[in-house]
């Protein structure tokens, strides 16, 4: 709308930017740090989680494994992040929850490691449950720190972007 009298101002609302990474852009350092610190580690988790199915069929006949126990090994490692993401809460009320995270994300890459170089099946069981543990405490720790870290009008976003990087 538009006039000629000089005396009348017309305001003009601010338009806000809905694109999609709209909200990166408007994102502070520390929300940033937070947004790819989590964004690894879920990256990570999915990594892992989704080469152990690429593999399955190498264990069973390398090791000589029925495929009902082969797939044991995934079921143990998803039954180990249950309690790693009570213990990953526990931890990140103790000891914060960036510190829980940056452990959580280590606990997991080391023992995603030491599955490569097992030597045995039931080795290869042990150190998926280990490993799980980690798995499950990175993704609580990550969770409530993207939670508290980013703002409100941002959080729903970021945490969908997050959630990408297991794809």
């Amino acid at each position: 709308m538009t006039t000629t009298d000089p005396n009348q101002r017309i305001e003009r609302a601010e338009i806000e930017d809905t694109s999609l990474l709209a909200f990166y852009r408007d994102m502070s350092t520390p929300e940033r740090r937070t947004f790819w610190a989590c964004a690894a580690g879920w990256a990570l988790d999915g990594m892992d989680f989704m080469i152990y199915p690429l593999v399955i069929g190498t264990i069973i006949a390398l090791w000589k494994v029925d495929a009902a126990s082969a797939g044991l090994a995934g079921t143990v490692t998803l039954l180990a992040s249950a309690i790693g993401g009570w213990l990953g809460g526990y931890l990140s009320d103790h000891i914060g929850r960036v510190r829980t995270l940056q452990i959580t994300i280590i606990w997991f890459s080391f023992f995603s490691l030491v599955c490569a170089v097992v030597q045995n099946f039931d080795q290869l069981l042990i150190a998926r449950a280990v490993l799980g543990l980690g798995f499950g405490g990175e993704w609580a720790a990550g969770a409530v720190l993207m939670g508290e870290a980013i703002r409100p009008q941002y959080r729903g976003r970021a945490v969908g972007s997050v959630q990408s990087g297991w794809a």
